[in-house]
């Protein structure tokens, strides 16, 4: 296998029902006989979807890969019936900033914090059974809003199937089935960069070593650099529209933060 597509790349597989998201890191892993994979965003072992797993030094591209906004079809049941005019009205409530507390299951810190609901649609009303897409910010708990939108109502409610279909730009479409991944379907980090649009900054021929020995990016160094805010994570390139390391804007500086071997 092309050693460097392994070292530098991505792949976004669809996960199969009954695996937690560590499974699925070890198969991409295993199927590659790479040391290290990791993944941008847990999936519970009952949900399907969307995965984008980052392989050996991609993995360092997290900080700008795992905030990427996300979009599920779900479905929920109601614990009794309720006239649809409620429901709708309630749904409509989610959207826009909410505040939730992560489930007790959760591996975080279970205190309040705000995530923001771009759009919650309801496709179909059936009995108690609701499908239902919501695009939302990352680190948004599905089950949670599900359970929160139950208790608005005043009946309760429990979701019953769920499947990420978009992570940032990347469509579930674009995904690959785990029995069928190959090396085809590695896609190289800097077109996933590409695609988020995340800042670019090109340094010149000379600068590369020393950015890679962690020095920070001085504007005579630099041949192209995209407009960034103050403290924005951007992308370090060479001329050959190679990533060299991730860092972080201030002033007329850039502070070297990852670097890539």
């Amino acid at each position: 296998m092309n050693s460097r597509i392994l070292r530098r790349g991505v792949v976004l597989v669809d996960k199969p029902k009954g695996m937690t998201s560590f499974d699925v890191v070890e198969h991409v892993r295993k199927t590659f006989g790479i040391k290290k994979a990791g993944h941008t965003g847990t999936l519970d072992p009952n949900v399907t979807g969307l995965m984008l797993i980052a392989l050996e030094e991609s993995r360092k591209a997290m900080p700008v890969l795992m905030g990427l906004d996300k979009e599920y079809k779900g479905k929920m049941l109601l614990h009794v019936n309720v006239n649809k005019e409620a429901i709708q009205r309630t749904f409509r409530k989610f959207t826009g900033e909410i505040v939730q507390k992560p489930p007790v299951r959760s591996r975080v810190a279970r205190v309040e914090r705000k995530r923001k609901i771009h759009s919650l649609n309801i496709l179909r009303i059936r009995g108690r059974e609701i499908t239902f897409e919501v695009k939302c910010e990352a680190g948004t708990y599905i089950r949670k809003l599900v359970h929160d939108i139950g208790q608005r109502i005043g009946c309760g409610a429990h979701m019953t199937e769920l499947r990420r279909t978009k992570v940032g730009p990347f469509s579930v479409k674009e995904s690959i089935e785990l029995e069928k991944l190959s090396e085809k379907n590695i896609v190289r980090l800097e077109k996933i960069l590409e695609r988020i649009k995340l800042k670019q900054i090109t340094v010149k021929d000379h600068a590369v070593p020393k950015v890679r020995n962690g020095s920070p990016v001085f504007s005579e160094w630099i041949i192209k650099r995209d407009r960034t805010k103050e403290n924005e994570i951007v992308g370090i390139f060479n001329k050959n529209k190679e990533i060299i390391a991730l860092g972080k804007s201030f002033g007329d500086k850039v502070k070297t933060d990852r670097v890539f071997n």
